[in-house]
């Protein structure tokens, strides 16, 4: 059986034709800037072998038959889909329901152990991702079950998160919230609030590159993080807060297994591996507990394709 599995974000879409046996395998994929995309129904009629079923994971609220993008401009219809393709089945799902979903089929090479953390299973598990926006789904024995976790109050613990607080608060005039940080525009703002506020001196090439390659301003900031102090800082405490918002994650599900996925995960590997348990082993009283939680993160960029696609395929619901 061969099914299409497609991630829709806010920065990137990816397309997949994906065979399903015991388990989904990538045959043929297609990536496209998603504010490129006018019609979905376009890209999977560019394979021209006609799909049994389509599995589309949406970096956005789902209505009915229909959803929007949070941080972009793409609509979705899987009534136009259904009639634009000739494909009767169409399953629209969150986008981090299809990552909880392709979680169940990570393999050992595609994990890097951030903590091996061998204390205590309990069936409950969670997968976080920083990009466009900031998306998180359970695992509770073997359910999915996708959040918005972008949207929580952000926290802050000292002077400097206050500072970075307030200048938040003061540009988007609302409480900060998780995703203004953990996300590709929270680099960003980060980055900016450095400038204005750290002793720390500005380089020009790097903010020219940032204003000529907004889709791309994430992957600036972290190619030039190893010889950067602006840069590297701003990394640095972009980190912080991820393990601080999957530390307390964890404490209130006291999830087993966390797993990091996206592209901002994998491009900060480096720090993740240098200071993130550091940030999550910041509480005093269950950090010995928080200590045993496998942290890994996820190199393969492909698991909400894979997980649209067994959807799509009929191994998992």
């Amino acid at each position: 059986m061969e099914v299409i599995g497609i991630d829709v974000g806010g920065t990137n879409t990816r397309i997949a034709l994906v065979e399903i046996k015991k388990r989904p395998k990538i045959i043929k994929e297609k990536t496209y800037l998603t504010n490129e995309v006018k019609s979905i129904s376009s890209l999977i009629n560019s394979f021209k072998k006609k799909p049994q079923a389509i599995g589309i994971g949406f970096a956005g609220p789902i209505i009915s038959h229909k959803a929007k993008l949070t941080n972009a401009d793409l609509k979705i219809d899987t009534k136009e889909i259904k009639k634009n393709t000739n494909v009767e089945k169409i399953y629209l799902m969150n986008d981090f329901y299809a990552n909880g979903v392709g979680s169940k089929y990570i393999k050992k090479s595609d994990e890097i152990i951030i903590n091996e953390g061998k204390g205590f299973k309990n069936n409950v598990s969670i997968v976080v991702g920083a990009g466009t926006g900031l998306g998180k789904s359970l695992i509770i024995d073997g359910n999915v079950y996708p959040c918005e976790p972008g949207g929580t109050t952000l926290t802050i613990e000292n002077i400097d998160d206050y500072a970075l607080f307030d200048f938040l608060k003061i540009k988007y005039r609302r409480m900060p919230i998780y995703e203004d940080v953990l996300s590709g525009n929270g680099l960003l703002d980060i980055y900016e609030h450095l400038e204005i506020k750290s002793n720390l001196k500005t380089n020009i090439k790097i903010r020219r590159l940032i204003k000529k390659e907004p889709f791309y301003k994430a992957k600036v900031i972290t190619k030039y993080s190893s010889n950067n102090e602006l840069c590297d800082l701003t990394l640095q405490i972009f980190t912080k807060f991820y393990a601080r918002f999957i530390r307390d994650t964890c404490l209130n599900l006291l999830s087993s297994k966390v797993y990091l996925v996206g592209g901002i995960s994998v491009a900060i590997k480096p720090y993740l591996k240098k200071y993130f348990m550091e940030e999550f082993l910041n509480n005093q009283r269950y950090a010995k507990l928080l200590n045993k939680v496998h942290i890994s993160l996820i190199k393969n960029l492909d698991i909400g394709i894979i997980g649209a696609g067994a959807v799509a395929g009929g191994l998992s619901k």
